[in-house]
């Protein structure tokens, strides 16, 4: 506890006897022995305290966890899983399914889209063109 050996306790009692005299020493003794006991009966009434304060947590924490398993639907937490983004209509409709090919640029000629050019813009191409 104090970590004090029988060799300090002689040197204490021996400075005690000295300075407060043999005939006070039992009253100041007595007087200690009350200070000492009103301390361990508020450290025991701190601690009994915090334990209560502990347990009373717990039992929040127990209560919070029983409405979660009560509020828990399986649907919602495997729709969760399986798309974490946001909830899912199972039932619903389908997505229309997206084109293999790629977007074409608007305004642009079909040659330089990828396709090749009809007649009349071949035709357009070999006319020449009038100076002017």
């Amino acid at each position: 506890m104090l970590d004090i050996g029988w060799s300090e306790m002689l040197m204490i009692a021996v400075v005690a006897i000295v300075v407060i005299g043999p005939r006070e020493l039992p009253r100041t003794l007595r007087t200690i022995g009350q200070w000492i006991a009103k301390a361990r009966s508020i450290t025991r009434e701190f601690q009994s305290s915090i334990n209560d304060m502990i347990a009373e947590s717990e039992l929040d924490d127990i209560r919070k966890s029983a409405d979660k398993l009560r509020s828990f639907d399986p649907e919602d937490y495997a729709n969760e899983q399986l798309d974490p983004t946001g909830p899912t209509d199972l039932a619903g409709p389908t997505a229309p399914p997206h084109s293999l090919e790629p977007p074409k640029p608007e305004g642009e000629p079909a040659e330089q889209a990828g396709e090749a050019a009809s007649e009349e813009q071949v035709a357009d191409l070999s006319e020449p063109r009038p100076a002017g």
